[in-house]
């Protein structure tokens, strides 16, 4: 990690203690969280209904999936976010289904 990334995921890890958020890093799998942090990317798939967004807290990387969703115009790269639900295992990697969230402006 650069020193710049470094910064950054202080930044990101500080402004989620500041909102009461959680840290990804601290999260137990079947646990009920809430995370902030920013958009990284954004993955639909119109054809089986489904919209993918990877979100970087500054302590780890989760993936919300959200079902029977193919576009959400409010999610881009860049956005920060706060997001809620059911923190899931799969294949090592945290994944949250569903979540509810809030853009951070």
């Amino acid at each position: 990690m650069t020193p710049i990334e470094e910064l950054e995921a202080t930044e990101l890890i500080q402004r989620a203690e500041d909102s009461g958020a959680q840290q990804l890093a601290r999260c137990e799998p079947r646990s009920r969280v809430t995370l902030r942090g920013e958009i990284v990317s954004i993955t639909s798939d119109a054809e089986n209904g489904w919209l993918q967004a990877e979100v970087n807290d500054g302590s780890g990387t989760v993936r919300l999936i959200w079902m029977g969703r193919s576009r959400l115009e409010c999610l881009m790269p860049g956005r920060h976010i706060r997001v809620a639900g059911r923190l899931a295992d799969e294949d090592g990697n945290p994944v949250i289904y569903n979540p509810d969230f809030e853009i951070i402006p």
